[in-house]
């Protein structure tokens, strides 16, 4: 019985053996072809890195050269507008649209000038605007030295004394005596001293605002700057702050007959600017003064809170001085410019709205010289397309935002 169980397991031992060698020999044979197989698979994996590789490599060169040729378009399209060479020559390759765009242009009835104007703005409509706060110091700081216009900027008995003249910027060979009328309407200091503003909007009323969505933009500013009482119910596109807004003697003889008759309707325009300072241009031309001391009046007669200023001569005479030397030729600096200048001084990021001295927009449509009419400047008093160029060399330089289409 013993032996019988012995062989069994001899047996069956036997058996185990014979299994686990045929396993052994099945892995042996096994392991050739696996090593081959992983050897296909690392090699494929390797391959797939490569192509991957290769691949957003040369999508990355792709773009890096778009991004060079793209930057090389805005960087000469800038020197142009830096130099103010709106005649100059375009070197770079156009695009089939950009030719369309621009031969559509060819069809405006345009001088040479603002055709150029057109073009040049047209291809730039891609270029990212950065603003340059060195260029922004230099600025403030050329100006300052110039005009001053914390301390200068508005007429204050600090600036003129009694007894002294007031030479009008506007006629040179004039001149007006300071007497105690005048001297008892003035500040005691400038409301602009040691005055900073982080966003500063100036809205010019140009028909290029006209559904524009610019309002709550422009509401968003700290300092929003208006000209000529200008009509306040197109608030989507044009917003509804105020914090200046200046009143040419024009705007008080065509809309409010001098003030010489009902002064109300008066009084009640300004409501719509809720808080803001108003300024008046009134000390650049015999006779304005008049038209000054009234204003000054109604607004006392009427009780009104809002204040009114005198712009300073002395410090409008520095400015045309400073943009004269600069090259800018024109009889008389509009108001825009005056107080774009002004804001460079006071702001540390300022976006234009509303510049636009043309009767179509960037879309080949028509716009009114206005958004709210199409009245037309008087010919010869201010070099609109003149200062525009300006407008774009200080926009080249990062100095300040131009906006001339929709704001969303």
């Amino acid at each position: 019985m013993f032996m019988i169980s012995y062989k069994r397991k001899r047996t069956h031992l036997k058996e185990l053996e014979n299994r686990e060698s045929s396993r052994l020999e099945m892995i042996a044979h096994a392991m050739p072809f696996n090593i081959r197989l992983g050897k296909q698979n690392f090699v494929l994996g390797i391959s797939v890195v490569f192509l991957v590789g290769f691949t957003l490599s040369l999508l990355e060169r792709v773009k890096r050269n778009k991004t060079n040729v793209e930057q090389g378009r805005c960087w000469e399209l800038n020197m142009l507008f830096q130099e103010k060479n709106l005649s100059g020559i375009i070197h770079f390759q156009k695009t089939d649209s950009e030719k369309e765009k621009i031969h559509m242009i060819n069809n405006w009835k345009l001088q040479e000038t603002e055709m150029r104007i057109m073009e040049h703005l047209l291809l730039a409509q891609e270029c990212r605007w950065e603003l340059n706060p060195i260029a922004v110091a230099q600025f403030r700081t050329q100006l300052q030295q110039c005009c001053n216009a914390s301390f200068r900027f508005v007429t204050t008995k600090e600036n003129i004394r009694l007894g002294s003249y007031i030479i009008f910027d506007g006629n040179p060979t004039r001149k007006l005596r300071v007497d105690t009328k005048l001297l008892d309407l003035l500040p005691e200091k400038s409301p602009f001293m040691d005055t900073s503003y982080r966003k500063c909007a100036v809205v010019g009323n140009g028909g290029i605002l006209l559904n524009s969505s610019c309002g709550q933009e422009i509401d968003r500013a700290d300092l929003v700057i208006r000209f000529n009482l200008p009509p306040m119910n197109f608030s989507e596109d044009i917003g509804t702050k105020t914090s200046l807004v200046t009143i040419n003697p024009s705007i008080l003889q065509n809309r409010f007959k001098l003030l010489q008759e009902r002064r109300k309707p008066f009084v009640e325009a300004l409501h719509s600017y809720s808080d803001a300072t108003f300024l008046l241009p009134v000390l650049s031309f015999v006779g304005h003064n008049i038209l000054g001391y009234r204003v000054l009046y109604t607004l006392e007669d009427f009780g009104v809170e809002q204040q009114a200023f005198f712009l300073n001569p002395q410090y409008l005479s520095n400015l045309a001085n400073f943009w004269k030397k600069r090259g800018l030729k024109t009889n008389r600096l509009s108001s825009g410019f005056m107080l774009v200048s002004m804001a460079l001084e006071f702001c540390q990021h300022i976006t234009l709205y509303g510049f636009w001295p043309f009767s179509y927009d960037l879309n080949n449509q028509s716009i009114p010289h206005h958004y709210y009419d199409n009245m037309m400047p008087t010919p010869g008093v201010h070099a609109m397309p003149t200062e525009f160029s300006y407008y774009l060399s200080m926009y080249a330089e990062g100095v300040l935002r131009l906006r001339v289409g929709k704001c969303q």
